[in-house]
């Protein structure tokens, strides 16, 4: 089986990540994978929980993440934010030539499976060669004002109701408009249904799209 890193086509240089739930997950999977080939950072251009697993560099100066890429393959780099991490005072651009890989976290969706944008969101840095939009298939079926953060928003892009039931037309239909994404990576798809959804879903999307479940570790593409 194909990596996943292969099936969204990751290159060198920075890679946004933004959508529905799933995105830390699959950054953090993605991490993994690169990090046989390189140097990997994972960072947010809004705000994450910084993962436990791997080294986490507040404010770091340039030299000090070279030489903590230089004993970790993968590391975290931002500002302290509370609880959380927030954007790292060095920029994408030389993030970027201080590894081989630099995925970020572009968006928020309270861990709600859909996301509809608001004007100011995401925040993609104008250096990243690649968007990966995220969507949870557990949205399909699912009340509009319980399964998408920014209900009135995903209504509003549609024409409809935030009461009506999420279909994948719906949901095709709402991120087409928003013209965001370079690839899809439909998550969730963790049994034969969700994966029959999720494929239907992917054709809907009408641009190159990965389907499967990250918690089980199986994909396909479309």
């Amino acid at each position: 089986m194909k990596r996943l890193c292969d099936l969204l086509a990751i290159v060198p240089g920075v890679t946004a990540i933004i959508g529905g739930g799933g995105k830390t997950t699959l950054m953090m999977t993605l991490a993994k994978e690169l990090s046989e080939r390189g140097r990997v950072i994972v960072t947010t251009s809004t705000k994450i929980l910084p993962p436990e697993d791997i080294p986490a560099l507040i404010n770091p100066t340039g030299k000090e993440v070279t030489e903590a890429l230089t004993r970790n393959p993968v590391i975290c780099v931002g500002n302290k934010c509370g609880d959380k991490f927030s954007s790292s005072t060095i920029s994408f651009a030389e993030l970027a030539k201080l590894a081989d890989y630099v995925l970020t976290e572009a968006d928020g969706s309270r861990q709600l499976p859909l996301k509809a944008h608001a004007d100011y969101e995401p925040v993609i840095p104008d250096t990243a060669n690649q968007c990966i939009y995220v969507i949870g298939i557990d949205c399909i079926g699912g009340r509009l004002s319980e399964v998408c953060h920014r209900p009135e928003l995903f209504a509003e892009l549609n024409g409809c109701g935030t009461d009506e039931s999420v279909t994948a037309e719906l949901a095709a239909a709402a991120v087409k408009k928003e013209r965001l994404a370079d690839r899809y990576f439909i998550n969730k798809a963790d049994d034969n249904e969700g994966m029959e959804k999720a494929a239907n879903l992917a054709v809907l999307l009408g641009k190159p799209s990965v389907f499967g479940s990250l918690h089980r570790g199986e994909y396909k593409c479309l």
